[in-house]
């Protein structure tokens, strides 16, 4: 009888080291599949966030800086293998034009006097969708 259990014995712990590198297997084929998951969802994110942001009703931008704070809007187009966005500043009587780059994450622009400004894209928020800094300034936007 003690030799049927030992046979037992041995056939479990044979199996499990047998077995055990199926499980460390698994593992990495999750965080691979996840990753691909990820990516594929990284690639169509910056094509969402360009066809959100061209709206054709534009956008309302609140800003807040250390001493002073307004109100501006703005509008992007796509021209072809670019993204601009029209900015009208009421507070300040100006207007610009600049570039804008679009990844999967962020928006990044210029505007008129302010320069590095990057927005995220936040669908948690449904008032105000898009946030972002630069150096010393807030912004955040609405749709109009």
């Amino acid at each position: 009888m003690i030799r049927r259990d030992s046979n037992t014995f041995l056939a479990i712990i044979l199996g499990i080291i047998l077995l055990l590198p199926c499980f460390s297997i698994f593992p990495s084929v999750y965080t691979m599949s996840k990753a691909y998951a990820q990516e594929k969802t990284t690639n169509g994110g910056s094509d969402k966030i360009k066809a959100m942001l061209l709206r054709p009703g534009g956008w309302i931008g609140e800003w807040r800086g250390t001493n002073f704070e307004g109100v501006f809007h703005l509008i992007f187009e796509d021209r072809g293998e670019n993204v601009v966005v029209k900015i009208n500043n009421p507070s300040f009587n100006m207007d610009c034009e600049r570039n804008v780059t679009i990844t999967s994450d962020d928006i990044k622009l210029d505007g008129c006097y302010d320069t590095n400004i990057t927005l995220r894209f936040d669908p948690n928020d449904q008032e105000y969708p898009i946030k972002g800094e630069s150096k010393s300034t807030n912004y955040k936007l609405k749709a109009k």
